[in-house]
């Protein structure tokens, strides 16, 4: 996986944050990746190198931001 900017990482962790968890619980991996994507978005500008990268760290972290969820 290519390196990703801590900025990035912290818009993606933002951005959960933000996502209303009822909103992130219901919505399947694939839907609840370009929701965290689109809301990271808002604040940052990717590139599509970029985009790729922080959807494989989302994929990776999709069992975290869903036990987030249940909390």
């Amino acid at each position: 996986m290519n390196s990703i900017e801590s900025k990035i990482i912290h818009a993606v962790w933002s951005s959960v944050g933000a996502i209303e968890k009822q909103l992130l619980a219901q919505l399947n991996d694939t839907d609840l990746i370009h929701k965290i994507i689109q809301q990271a978005e808002r604040n940052l500008t990717l590139s599509s190198q970029d985009r790729q990268s922080l959807m494989n760290y989302i994929s990776s972290k999709i069992r975290l931001i869903r036990d987030l969820t249940e909390s």
